[in-house]
């Protein structure tokens, strides 16, 4: 069997309340992989430009960001939301110009209800924090599976199992 010695470049996405966040930096302490996640920055983006919301910036800057990202060869987790090919399609074809990485795309997910429960326990400083704001963000942006993603099903599970079952996934 061959061992393949590449970098990984981990898309690791799902919907609000799936915990990205949190099987993500479990991941990064478990690895010591390098966490990119856009949200970290918000309060440095929204002091620099006030007027934009954080998912349009997210875009424009999407593209610079995982050059930089790559040319620092670490294997990468990138954490964004769940419903954007556009963003993961800019993303791959940003990884195939590096031959030394390997791009993987791992999907979260849990039934609507989990979902809710979730964001309702949130504080306020999330920008999704009620179940009106996850319905809008869910009729705003519905879900697209995409080729050759790994979905991995959260509901009932321990943030460290979801972890577990990623990390199964990259090995």
């Amino acid at each position: 069997m061959k061992i393949d010695k590449r970098r990984t470049f981990l898309y690791l996405r799902g919907e609000p309340g799936v915990g990205k966040i949190t099987v993500a930096r479990i991941i990064q302490k478990t690895l010591s992989w390098k966490l990119f996640w856009f949200h970290e920055l918000k309060n440095i983006i929204f002091d620099i430009v006030e007027e934009h919301r954080i998912p349009k910036l997210m875009d424009q800057v999407t593209l610079p960001v995982i050059k930089f990202l790559l040319a620092q060869n670490q294997n990468i987790i990138y954490v964004r939301p769940s419903p954007d090919p556009k963003t993961i399609n800019i993303a791959r074809r940003a990884v195939e110009k590096f031959p030394n990485y390997r791009f993987l795309v791992v999907t979260l997910a849990a039934p609507y209800e989990t979902l809710a429960k979730r964001v309702s326990r949130r504080n306020e400083n999330y920008r999704i924090s009620n179940r009106t704001d996850l319905d809008k963000y869910l009729k705003d942006k519905p879900s697209v599976n995409y080729r050759g993603e790994i979905v991995i099903e959260t509901d009932g599970l321990s943030p460290k199992q979801v972890a577990e079952k990623v990390l199964k996934t990259v090995s």
